[in-house]
């Protein structure tokens, strides 16, 4: 077993409420309570387990496994040759991770083995998105979408119409899928058939996240700063939160129902969504953050250019 080393806030050395926040009616604290390091590089998505464990991925080419409660580093895995951007949990409970050598790998997590890998993409693998049929969605720097059955690892479409890199996917209801680009749109497919059904328009830059909120509308981050609460079917924009100063990278929606944002001005924000006023600033990493992951107990875990991983209350 690996140990990571485990630094604790002198004057925040509570563990998280374990109380369900929904039930509760406890509101996000945002202390940061734990950090987790043992990346020897950049961390970027981040994936909640089955078992309560936490996977991150890094441009050190790595997977690491977390115990959250003890603040190690229990697994690494170890089979792709670049770095490593985007995490899925299948169904299975089996963990597909996506890279910059342009494969797609399924691995048994508790036998840290790599069961399958996916191979079909030109350019690096930024976003993996699975939907409730079994099926997994990959978007590449190749302006492509692929449609995965995981049982065969056959590719079963490629949707195309994106004119930069691709790099966000969320899974919609209805069968639909969104897609945020280089190209500043976010594409709104029709999975049946694989046909695009709507671009989303309003941005001057990269869309980099993707989210979903209870009420059905998308949220996007971006490039251009700020984030847009999109009504899909007519395809405006609604709301936008502007008080980032750099590229938002990762959206996060909580049990509670506020919406956490992740940028590359080191800060994570936390939004009251109906209001559209952000009603709280989470400051410690010293680079951007890259991801965000919402955990049991209704804490948040956020990853960072840093390269390290903090646990907040």
């Amino acid at each position: 077993m690996e140990q990571a080393r485990l630094n604790m806030n002198e004057n925040e050395s509570k563990e998280p409420n374990q109380e369900d926040p929904v039930k509760t009616g406890l509101r996000f604290s945002g202390n940061c309570i734990k950090t987790l390091e043992g990346h020897t590089d950049e961390t970027y998505c981040l994936q909640l387990l089955p078992n309560g464990e936490l996977a991150s991925c890094s441009y050190d080419k790595t997977i690491k496994i977390w115990n959250i409660e003890a603040g190690t580093c229990v697994k690494t895995l170890t089979e792709h040759t670049q770095s490593v951007d985007c995490l899925q949990l299948l169904s299975t409970g089996e963990l597909a991770s996506g890279s910059n050598d342009r494969t797609i790998k399924v691995w048994d997590i508790k036998a840290g083995t790599c069961v399958k890998t996916l191979k079909g993409h030109t350019q690096p693998v930024r976003s993996l998105e699975l939907f409730p049929t079994g099926e997994l969605a990959s978007a590449s720097d190749d302006r492509k979408i692929r449609i995965w059955n995981l049982k065969t690892g056959a590719c079963l479409k490629t949707l195309r119409g994106h004119t930069r890199n691709v790099y966000c996917l969320k899974a919609l209801p209805n069968g639909w899928l969104a897609s945020g680009s280089e190209d500043q749109t976010i594409r709104i497919w029709k999975m049946k058939n694989g046909i695009c059904i709507k671009r989303l328009r309003g941005y001057n830059g990269a869309i980099f996240s993707l989210e979903l909120l209870k009420t059905g509308e998308l949220v996007s981050g971006s490039r251009h700063k700020n984030i847009k609460i999109w009504e899909v079917k007519s395809g405006t924009c609604v709301k936008t939160l502007s008080e980032h100063t750099e590229t938002v990278y990762c959206l996060q929606l909580l049990s509670t129902g506020e919406l956490v944002s992740g940028s590359c001005d080191m800060t994570i924000k936390v939004w009251d969504v109906k209001t559209g006023t952000c009603v709280k600033t989470l400051e410690g990493h010293n680079d951007g953050v890259n991801g965000l992951q919402m955990l049991p107990n209704g804490g948040l875990a956020s990853s960072s250019g840093d390269g390290t991983i903090k646990i907040w209350n």
